[in-house]
């Protein structure tokens, strides 16, 4: 019994030795394994769908298309002043009333004038026609008959200037209302009632706001590029969503001392958000694509010409190739083709890793 005891420790002992020696080389290979790389948020961006345009930028304020200063048309106290800044108008609503007391007075000392003037033709007339009766009968010199026939042509004339007098004194008259010029919105204001508003003064400034044009600044590498017709995307002080307008003419002169050009933008503003003054940052679109998968630019690298992107997924590191369909200078992305929506891309430089390499994704990233 004691001799069977002994051969089965004998054979066991070999068979334990066998099993420590795999437990201690599943352990060694486990320590050599290298630790997954832990990547912080400023490492990866999540690719999205979305649109991006390639565009030329551009800086420039917002302007009126339409704007006019209203003026005294007379000397005159001012009686009524109907509005004020920031008020909407209607071409041809009363801005102003003026004192019109010594304009009346001159209206009707001018039409006085004037009957006198007709008065004074009509008696000239049948003096002038009696007269060449009895010039026919010799009864009268050519040279009489020359002067009568000149005063009448003087009193045509003081008749003339005396209609124009008359018409002037009711046209200021009529000046005496301050009307407004162009619909639109009154963004300055001059007087206040009783105070004397003198010929040629300015009254008012007011500014149509439905239609706006940005007097935008281009570098001059890039103006080339740009042609009337192109739209354009902008943003202004303040936020809130980018406006849209369109390049209508180019300053084919450069700015003097500079060494960048004037384009025009056409923008309508129908809803009045935008307001003259406003400064712009934006683009002119060169081309543009809708609902391809965006990344930034520092997540696309270049291998021989073949671009690819560096995809973190199921805990590893996969290089990924793409194509590239369109790349937004200005705001430093590129839309791509060749990785899924919602794929999480490398954009830090990760020295020394490379694909296949075990990586763990920040919190939310996962």
């Amino acid at each position: 019994m004691n001799t069977r005891l002994c051969l089965t420790a004998l054979i066991l002992l070999p068979l334990a030795g066998c099993g420590e020696g795999h437990a201690e080389r599943a352990a060694e290979k486990t320590a050599s394994a290298p630790a997954a790389r832990r990547l912080s948020g400023a490492d990866v961006a999540q690719a999205e769908v979305r649109p991006l345009a390639a565009t030329v930028p551009f800086t420039g304020s917002l302007n009126a298309l339409s704007s006019s200063v209203v003026s005294s048309e007379v000397d005159a106290s001012v009686r009524e002043v109907r509005v004020r800044e920031g008020e909407a108008v209607r071409q041809g609503q009363v801005l102003a009333v003026l004192d019109t007391e010594a304009l009346g007075q001159s209206v009707e000392e001018q039409s006085a004038q004037l009957d006198n003037s007709r008065a004074r033709l009509k008696l000239a007339k049948v003096k002038l026609d009696k007269q060449r009766e009895l010039l026919g009968k010799g009864f009268i010199s050519q040279i009489a008959f020359d002067e009568l026939e000149s005063d009448f042509r003087v009193r045509e004339g003081e008749l003339r200037a005396q209609a124009a007098q008359l018409a002037r004194a009711k046209r200021s008259l009529a000046d005496a209302r301050v009307k407004a010029p162009i619909d639109g919105v009154v963004y300055e204001r001059k007087i206040n009632p009783g105070e004397v508003a003198s010929r040629n003064m300015k009254l008012f400034s007011v500014a149509n706001l439905s239609t706006l044009e940005i007097a935008a600044t281009v570098p001059s590498r890039l103006v080339g590029q740009v042609k009337a017709g192109m739209a354009a995307s902008f943003n202004v002080d303040g936020g809130g969503q980018p406006s849209r307008g369109e390049v209508v003419r180019i300053n084919p002169v450069a700015i003097p001392g500079t060494r960048s050009f004037t384009l025009y933008v056409r923008v309508q503003n129908p809803d009045g958000r935008l307001k003259v003054g406003q400064f712009a940052k934006g683009g002119v679109v060169l081309r543009e694509v809708k609902d391809k998968v965006v990344v930034p630019y520092a997540a696309v690298r270049d291998i021989d010409g073949k671009p690819w992107v560096m995809v973190a997924e199921k805990g590893k590191l996969a290089q990924k190739p793409v194509t590239v369909a369109l790349r937004a200078d200005a705001e430093r992305l590129v839309a791509v083709d060749g990785i899924a929506p919602g794929a999480r891309v490398v954009v830090g430089e990760l020295l020394g890793s490379k694909a296949g390499d075990a990586v763990n994704l920040p919190a939310g990233r996962i």
